[in-house]
């Protein structure tokens, strides 16, 4: 599935999140639906995607609400972050009394003007990184963990994509609560990151002493 979104002018500061003003296109891997990040209905649209499948009728209702509770929470972070795509992967079943672990991607352009964006910019807002390909080129890829205040896991995998002499920077965020499913959520931000494409930007002005 490929999503694409047309331009805006930016007005938003350095290092805020920010619609580009040109267009791109992404593409889901096999197994993960893409919804559109900014839009208002984000979260009934993700408890309506997701009532349409077989997990569904698995679940009691204990499970249903702790699965919309974790929807409503990926369409916030969407909005918090200035999303412009959400894609979200379940799994096939439920596991035995267990709340489904759900994973999601999301996809946050970043304004960075007057400074270009480049693989420095992209380390810092990813606090690290290891060198990526990506569909733009070169790029940055890093993985984290840590303990939410309930007490669970939270694993994010971000990559940090320099649009060539521009000052617009990618970001991929995905995110899931099972260690287990970690190297999955990296190969599927990994091709996320290999399909993006941009129309041709204005370049960046040359930096002034």
């Amino acid at each position: 599935m490929t999503t694409a979104r047309r331009p805006s002018r930016p007005t938003t500061p350095v290092g805020t999140a920010a619609r580009p003003p040109f267009g791109f296109t992404v593409r889901a891997p096999a197994g993960w639906q893409a919804l559109r990040g900014d839009a208002p209905s984000l979260a009934d649209d993700l408890l309506a995607l997701v009532a349409r499948t077989p997990l569904w009728q698995e679940l009691d209702d204990r499970r249903r609400g702790g699965l919309g509770h974790l929807l409503h929470g990926i369409a916030r972070a969407s909005a918090a972050t200035g999303a412009v795509a959400t894609l979200l992967r379940l799994p096939a079943a439920a596991a035995s009394d267990e709340e489904p672990e759900v994973s999601a991607i999301s996809l946050t352009w970043m304004r960075t003007a007057p400074v270009r964006a480049d693989l420095d910019l992209a380390r810092l807002v990813l606090r690290e990184g290891e060198p990526v390909a990506t569909g733009l080129g070169p790029g940055l890829v890093a993985v984290h963990g840590r303990t939410t205040v309930t007490g669970g896991e939270q694993h994010t995998v971000q990559v940090g994509v320099p649009v060539p002499d521009s000052v617009w920077l990618a970001v991929l965020t995905g995110t899931t609560s099972g260690v287990r499913h970690v190297p999955a959520l990296t190969e599927a931000v990994l091709a996320v990151a290999a399909s993006l494409q941009v129309d041709r930007p204005p370049r960046a002005a040359p930096a002034t002493s």
